[in-house]
């Protein structure tokens, strides 16, 4: 057993070894202190770190940030768009408090909430040459304008593809980016496959028209965050304001 204290005279000294344990506790006391500084400062001038796919970031973070400013206007929000996979990462070792995500998490360390629907639909300019609807397996049949292999809107169509024996070949476009796609099929150049939120302003302005599809394509829209995350009391109502923003909309 170790000793801390000898008495003498009635007198309780510290030994050498006790001596040491109360440089430690000060320490110990000193790191929590400013743990708790550093914690108040956070809360007077919070940074809450926010990542989002390519979809969400063009027609959802926006309305977000706008809800923020009003809601919690002392949080100040930073924002990252990325790829699914990138987001994922992010999430798992901290460096993002949560993020909007489309499609399948497998990731068991990401809790995810889902905060609505969406689908991805075909568009083509309004003098293309094709019918109103079509089945899905007919679309190998035109010009195929795409997302890049491995982005959850793809994964999606190839999915659906395979299930009725079909594997799709190279495609008329294969891009990163919605803007080029609907840029693509503004000028008659094929057949768009996006998600009906990203198309729905050029179709209301009569850029492009839908083409029906018989079958649906519909995925969930997820909030995720880190199974062991904790919020603060402001960064937390960004959470619940994230949750509803959707329905907000």
């Amino acid at each position: 057993d170790i000793v801390l204290f000898n008495r003498i005279n009635k007198k309780l000294f510290l030994t050498k070894e006790g001596e040491e344990l109360l440089v430690k506790a000060k320490e110990i006391d000193r790191d929590l202190n400013d743990f708790e500084s550093l914690a108040k400062k956070e809360d007077l001038n919070p940074i809450i770190k926010i990542g989002a796919t390519i979809t969400f970031g063009a027609f959802l973070i926006p309305n977000y940030t706008i809800e923020l400013s009003k809601q919690v206007p002392a949080l100040i929000p930073k924002f990252v768009i990325d790829k699914p996979k990138d987001l994922e990462e992010k999430i798992t070792d901290g460096t993002l408090d949560f993020a909007f995500e489309e499609g399948n998490i497998s990731n068991k360390k990401i809790r995810t909430i889902k905060i609505g629907e969406d689908e991805l639909i075909a568009i083509c300019a309004p003098t293309f040459d094709v019918p109103e609807k079509l089945k899905l397996e007919e679309l190998i049949n035109y010009d195929l304008l795409l997302r890049e292999s491995g982005n959850p809107s793809r994964r999606m169509l190839d999915y659906q593809l395979a299930i009725k024996g079909i594997k799709l070949g190279a495609p008329r476009l294969e891009s990163v980016s919605n803007n080029v796609i609907i840029s693509m099929a503004i000028n008659g150049l094929g057949i768009g496959i996006l998600p009906s939120a990203v198309a729905r302003r050029a179709i209301n302005n009569g850029f492009v028209r839908r083409i029906e599809l018989d079958t649906p394509l519909k995925r969930n829209l997820y909030l995720i965050c880190h199974k062991g995350k904790k919020f603060n009391k402001l960064t937390k109502k960004a959470f619940l304001i994230a949750q509803n923003i959707l329905v907000k909309k």
